[in-house]
């Protein structure tokens, strides 16, 4: 198949569609299909600037469009009617104004049912399509579970880690809010973007939040493998399932994570803690009930250890492609 890929996010800016696409892109190559990977090349914080969606692409078997992103997903799905096209709806994304954003999410529903398939990553987002053929693909996780899962071994010092980007929806506002309150449990936040300068400056008092910037996989690991919590507090559902919560579960952190469509299941199947979105002192309540309570952590951390080891050893990279490659052969059959 000649497939061009479009999405908001690629390689090698770091996010969790990038990830998806990087996994999808050299897996398709290597079972002998053509990918073309286009995204934009101009962003200003929360904006993306492209001509890409202004053009036909009749040249190609297939679209594999990713979204939303305004008038990228939009005018790509419109203009490119003539040619299939599969397209992943990532998030229901939280944009200017809820008023705005709950508008524009109505009306880029009825524009996905353009396609020949819809893909999501969760039951939660499939409930959100009342038609149309979906495909429910859950994400793959690269991590391979650890060989040992001692998680007694970790360090005396309660840690909570925050693994992502940093932008407004990630909620870490309200995770430097619990901080201040918890002056005996420590604080990690790894990743980058363009509020990090703006949240040090908040915590710049703070002895127990320490920054890090982007890591390796490995460095990434031993962060994982000192932490007692995985923390996801993001305050809208931009943040639709949350990958580093099951990549923490691996390593023996307790997943925790606000309340959101998507991120719930995800937190449910790992067997986690969820709380209220927003609410710092929801996230600090929870954040102090575990670390006042080992016994209680450990059990969580075990529980949810387990939950990730099962996911990880069904949704791998590999079943992530086969059932795109899948879907793709399907759509085109049906011409």
């Amino acid at each position: 198949m000649n497939i061009l890929m479009i999405s908001p996010d690629a390689p090698p800016y770091r996010g969790g569609i990038s990830r998806l696409v990087s996994i999808l892109d050299i897996g398709l190559e290597r079972l002998g299909h053509h990918v073309t990977l286009s995204c934009p090349k101009y962003r200003i914080k929360e904006f993306k600037f492209s001509t890409i969606p202004f053009h036909r692409y009749n040249e190609f078997d297939l679209i594999h469009l990713h979204g939303p992103t305004p008038l990228l997903s939009d005018l790509t799905l419109m203009i490119n009617a003539k040619t299939p096209i599969v397209y992943t709806h990532h998030a229901e994304i939280s944009w200017l104004s809820e008023g705005i954003s709950k508008i524009y999410r109505g009306f880029h529903r009825v524009l996905a049912k353009k396609a020949r398939a819809i893909v999501v990553h969760s039951y939660d987002y499939a409930s959100l399509f009342t038609s149309g053929n979906i495909a429910v693909i859950h994400m793959p996780c690269s991590f391979k579970a650890p060989k040992t899962n001692n998680i007694t071994q970790k360090q005396n010092l309660f840690t909570v880690l925050y693994v992502g980007q940093f932008r407004p929806f990630k909620g870490i506002d309200f995770l430097l809010k619990a901080a201040s309150m918890l002056k005996d449990v420590r604080f990690i936040l790894v990743g980058e973007g363009y509020l990090k300068s703006n949240l040090m400056c908040i915590s710049k008092n703070s002895k127990n939040v320490s920054f890090v910037g982007e890591v390796s996989d490995e460095k990434l690991r031993e962060l994982y493998r000192q932490s007692h919590v995985i923390c996801l507090p993001s305050t809208n559902t931009t943040e639709a399932y949350g990958l580093v919560l099951i990549e923490g579960a691996l390593h023996g952190c307790v997943p925790i994570a606000s309340n959101l469509l998507g991120v719930r299941e995800n937190i449910k199947q790992l067997k986690g803690i969820l709380f209220e979105p927003k609410s710092y002192v929801s996230l600090t309540k929870t954040i102090r009930t575990l670390s006042n309570d080992i016994e209680l952590w450990a059990d969580i951390a075990k529980r949810s250890q387990n939950a990730a080891h099962e996911y990880v050893s069904i949704h791998t990279p590999k079943y992530y492609i086969k059932r795109h490659e899948e879907m793709f052969k399907k759509c085109l059959q049906s011409i």
